[in-house]
């Protein structure tokens, strides 16, 4: 059975107004009937969402191949599907414009050659009666679409290569330096193998918390207070004139005036240890104004971290009990949030008397004695990044997540000598000690070097191209907001 001219190629460009102007406002109904203001721009040219742009068509095939892979299709696909559509449009309006600039020209030929597939038998071969049974409308716009999409691609395949080629050699394409691979075989050449022991931060001892609190009893005596809080001097100084003539209660005054940024509709102070009231209150005579009031005493007008604030005693403070869990889990948290440079020296002198202790014997006695376990780790190259082109370090180590990209880390373990242990490292939740066991040869062979390196050098190519082309200052990306504000139905 013979197919028909529109069921071939030309169904995607033909019948894409059908799906972008029917399907797609019937699912994100917000958008029904509205004339749409511009997704951005591009070196001055508006980018739009109507029947025909290059803008609508991407829409239309990626959600068309969404739909096709059978993903189901709702408000956050389409957000999706219009991002990656203003990100194919602008990409096709910046390669359009470099090559229009060169002077180039799409040849009739090369139109001619793109065409034939589309006015195929079912043998596969060119069917001049299909090519007459279209119209000239249709075979117009097949054309048209034809040449833009070549103008486009002849600045893609110029810088990044194509497809086709003569042997092992691509048609187009910028030129390889016959350096350029060894240069990258020789990365990771070196690799090298360690011994770990991790301490684990996460697992800071309760008696350490309990001990800081007892240290530090005022960060964390709890306050029973209310407060009342104000964008501006001036409506704090109306509050405390009306509930210092008794116009008002605090309550009322808490429902009538305050922003509520540091209560609840209640009025009730949230921040309530004194660690958050310190971060609330900066000046320290009106931290201790504050924390000295009796019960049912209303401060003066303090300034705080937001705004200005009225804050009114409810009982007196409770003082902490540092026998409690959960007195010492808050500690706890305090010290994670504010104070982890007082783990970090807690775990970090742990790790000192460890390579001490391995300094006067050898790292596997030093674990056995502290009852530590020892990691041994495969080999792995200096790759900040964990580049494609070289090794990683093995993500089977947990403790060393994060280390890739972490320069102190780096530095440290390839500086190492045979045998030498390294200083305490803090990484992640983990303080580590090193011992540098050996250094192998790696690499890439020649073989595969000459058949995967080429597509990773094109794959870092196409990022950084992107990457510069959509930081550029010629482009304007509205899509967001003209998406949530048109798209979205209101519930």
């Amino acid at each position: 059975m013979k197919r028909h001219f529109y069921t071939i190629g030309s169904l995607i460009i033909l019948l894409i107004a059908a799906f972008v102007f029917v399907l797609l406002p019937a699912m994100v109904s917000g958008a029904r009937g509205k004339k749409l203001p511009p997704f951005g721009k591009y070196n001055g040219k508006y980018i739009k969402y109507e029947q025909g742009s290059d803008f609508a068509n991407a829409v239309a095939q990626y959600g068309d191949m969404l739909k096709n892979q059978g993903k189901q299709i709702d408000n956050s696909s389409y957000f999706y599907i219009f991002s990656y559509a203003f990100n194919s449009t602008v990409t096709k309006m910046a390669y359009t414009d470099a090559v229009n600039k060169s002077g180039w020209k799409v040849p009739d030929r090369a139109i001619d050659r793109t065409m034939l597939p589309y006015f195929t038998d079912a043998d596969g071969k060119y069917s001049p009666k299909l090519f007459k049974q279209a119209s000239e409308e249709s075979k117009t716009s097949l054309q048209n679409e034809i040449k833009s999409s070549l103008l486009a691609s002849r600045y893609y395949e110029d810088n990044f290569g194509s497809y086709d080629g003569v042997g092992k050699d691509k048609l187009f394409g910028l030129k390889v330096s016959s350096k350029e691979i060894p240069f990258l075989q020789g990365i990771g050449t070196k690799q090298r193998t360690f011994d770990l022991v991790a301490f684990d931060m996460s697992k800071y001892p309760e008696t350490e918390s309990a001990a800081y609190g007892t240290a530090h009893p005022e960060l964390f005596v709890k306050y029973d207070a209310s407060v009342i809080s104000c964008s501006d001097e001036s409506e704090a100084k109306k509050v405390l004139g009306r509930l210092n003539k008794k116009e008002i209660t605090f309550k009322d005054a808490v429902s009538e005036y305050s922003k509520k940024s540091y209560s609840g509709d209640d009025g009730k102070l949230n921040n309530d240890y004194g660690y958050q009231l310190k971060m609330i209150i900066s000046d320290e005579k009106a931290l201790a104004a504050v924390k000295n009031l009796k019960k049912g005493e209303t401060s003066s007008i303090i300034k705080t971290s937001i705004g200005y604030s009225i804050f009114q005693s409810d009982g007196d403070p409770v003082q902490p009990d540092f026998t409690s869990s959960a007195m010492i889990q808050t500690v706890y948290g305090y010290l994670k949030s504010n104070e982890m440079g007082h783990i970090e020296d807690y775990y970090t002198n742990i790790a000192k008397d460890f390579s001490s202790a391995a300094a006067q014997t050898n790292f596997d006695d030093a674990c056995k004695k502290l009852n530590i376990v020892k990691t041994a780790v495969p080999a792995f190259p200096l790759n900040y990044g964990s580049v494609s082109v070289a090794g990683a370090i093995p993500s089977s180590i947990k403790e060393l997540s994060g280390a890739a990209t972490d320069e102190n880390f780096l530095k440290t373990a390839f500086s190492l000598k045979q045998d030498e242990i390294s200083e305490p490292l803090v990484l992640g939740q983990n303080v580590l000690v090193l011992k540098m066991t050996g250094e192998t040869a790696g690499g890439t062979d020649d073989a595969t070097a000459l058949e995967t390196f080429p597509a990773e050098i094109k794959g870092y190519d196409q990022s950084a191209a992107q990457a510069a082309l959509f930081a550029s200052p010629k482009l304007v990306n509205n899509v967001a907001e003209v998406f949530f504000k048109n798209f979205l139905k209101n519930e």
